[in-house]
């Protein structure tokens, strides 16, 4: 099984993110770190969250960033279930080195 980190920064491509999860959860190991502006939509009740927590359930790992938390002002805002909150680049780094595939979404 391959094992998969890709990192959005762009609230836009969530739906892109979505897709490439969607098609290939059953078959990867797969991480999503949000950063930047993306991570705001994360905190937001609605049909992302309701995705990303499906997925998570189905194995999905996600992984927000803490810095972009605190520059969005989203401290004290609850990160969908099952979420972990580290600095963006530490977690990619920290993921390559156990061998993930690294993959930036545009």
């Amino acid at each position: 099984m391959d094992k998969w980190v890709l990192q959005i920064m762009n609230p836009e491509n969530w739906e892109h993110v979505l897709t490439m999860i969607e098609n290939s959860i059953d078959r990867q190991d797969i991480k999503v770190v949000a950063l930047g502006p993306a991570v705001v939509p994360l905190f937001a009740q609605g049909s992302l969250r309701l995705s990303i927590e499906k997925f998570i359930g189905k194995g999905l790992k996600l992984e927000i960033c803490s810095v972009s938390i605190k520059k969005a002002g989203l401290e004290k805002a609850q990160p969908p279930e099952g979420a972990i909150l580290k600095p963006g680049l530490i977690a990619i780094s920290d993921d390559v080195k156990d061998g993930y595939l690294y993959f930036a979404i545009g």
